[in-house]
């Protein structure tokens, strides 16, 4: 595609709402504008970066008049950096514009008549709520890419992080840089004790030999690291104590190793776990088929209130980890089965048995592939966790087929961000 020419409309175009994405939207002579940096309310002038037949993709050149909601980052590293694209907007015109995509997306998949929509849940913070941080590498530094390229911008710590994590980042970088493996991803990590970090990278190709000598000799020299991960082709070496905690719940403590998914904010998953377990109504002497459960970030609270739990998670690390929790809280009907999600449920069903609610927990990419065989299980009731509005859509409209959409709670866990939690309670029709 042919770069388009020098943009010289100089006359300002009005923004009138917030992508699903790290644009605004903005119209000129009928043609919808995608705009990098811009907020609603604003009055601003563009140049356009990319031209397509309907929409063209545009960076402020000049703000006009500013939107109420407009402000300044605090973050010395924006605009450059891309892992905030949201950090010039107010936080409640985040919020309010994370509810309306949501409403948006599924509004145009399901009808909403009747459905018990809370408002969006805040974060309790809109800084430093992050306990790892997920960050590039590239010729030895680390840093976050710019926005809607592959450009690393090298930082020495993030807004977003817990405060004790800071520090973390030129250390990282330290250590990056006294290996030959090809690193290419990076996480920070608090570590279970609460005091250290853990570092966890992850190299592109097979590890250097002598990498894992230099991470051990870097590790002793080191007081702030509880322990190093290095990750590569067909190969994980650990140095030290790489395990990260959170408290789920009050009085259930949870331990998980560096690699296993867990959500970046404790604070915001306290906030999604009790918003799943509202949603669920879970009783005494109920089943519950958990799905996408990784190790146990739901089923184990969910555990505490049922009879029995079946949590299916394909990843062996996160399921070791999940029977290691269960078996230290004393949850013994809390089963994990290491399988894909939808051997999960042909098992369940091979095997007779049926549940009182399933509840999904998948990845950004959604369920699509099991949602026929979920159907098929008829539990009274299903709880779907999703982090992405467009898949969430698209799979309730899948679903509409034998259940009805009765609550939607949208929940803010990242703050800066258009991301945006959504717990959906659905029940049999």
């Amino acid at each position: 595609m042919e770069a388009p020419p020098p943009d010289r409309d100089r006359r300002p175009v009005a923004v009138t709402a917030l992508s699903y994405g790290p644009h605004a939207i903005a119209r000129r002579d009928g043609k919808v504008l995608f705009v990098r940096g811009a907020v609603p309310g604003d009055e601003v002038i563009v140049r356009v970066r990319e031209e397509r037949r309907s929409y063209a993709y545009a960076d402020v050149v000049e703000v006009v008049t500013p939107s109420p909601d407009r402000r300044q980052p605090p973050c010395p590293y924006l605009p450059r950096c891309g892992g905030c694209p949201w950090q010039h907007i107010a936080y409640p015109a985040q919020r309010t514009a994370k509810e309306q995509n949501l409403r948006d997306q599924l509004g145009r998949a399901i009808d909403l008549a009747g459905v018990d929509w809370r408002p969006i849940l805040p974060a309790p913070a809109e800084l430093g709520y992050r306990h790892r941080l997920s960050l590039r590498v590239d010729r030895g530094e680390v840093g976050f890419f710019a926005g809607g390229t592959h450009d690393l911008v090298p930082v020495t710590r993030c807004l977003l992080a817990e405060p004790a994590l800071d520090g973390a980042i030129p250390v990282a970088a330290e250590w990056i840089g006294r290996l030959d493996s090809d690193v290419r991803r990076l996480e920070a990590l608090m570590a279970a004790d609460g005091r250290r970090w853990v570092l966890a990278a992850e190299a592109q190709g097979a590890l250097a030999a002598r990498d894992r000598e230099r991470s051990q000799s870097f590790l002793t020299a080191q007081p702030r690291l509880a322990g190093l991960v290095l990750r590569g082709k067909r190969a994980r070496w650990r140095c030290g104590d790489d395990r990260c905690g959170l408290e789920i719940e009050p009085g259930l403590p949870w331990v998980v190793r560096a690699g296993t998914f867990s959500q970046v904010t404790r604070a915001g998953n306290r906030t999604l776990v009790q918003s799943v377990l509202s949603a669920g109504d879970f009783q005494p002497g109920q089943r519950v088929l958990d799905l996408y459960a990784g190790a146990g970030n739901l089923s184990l609270p969910i555990a505490r209130r049922v009879a029995r739990v079946v949590a299916v998670e394909r990843g062996a690390l996160a399921v070791e980890d999940g029977v290691a929790n269960a078996r230290s809280l004393g949850l013994a009907h809390c089963e994990f089965r290491c399988a894909p999600a939808g051997d999960g449920i042909a098992t369940a069903r091979r095997q007779g048995e049926r549940f009182d609610t399933v509840v999904l927990d998948p990845p950004r990419s959604g369920a699509a592939e099991i949602l026929g065989d979920v159907c098929a299980l008829a539990a009274t009731r299903v709880v779907y966790v999703s982090c992405d509005p467009a898949t969430l859509a698209r799979d309730l409209r899948a679903l509409a087929t034998r259940y009805r959409v009765a609550r939607v709670q949208p929940i803010d866990l990242f703050p800066q961000t258009y991301h945006v939690e959504t717990v959906v309670t659905a029940t049999l029709a």
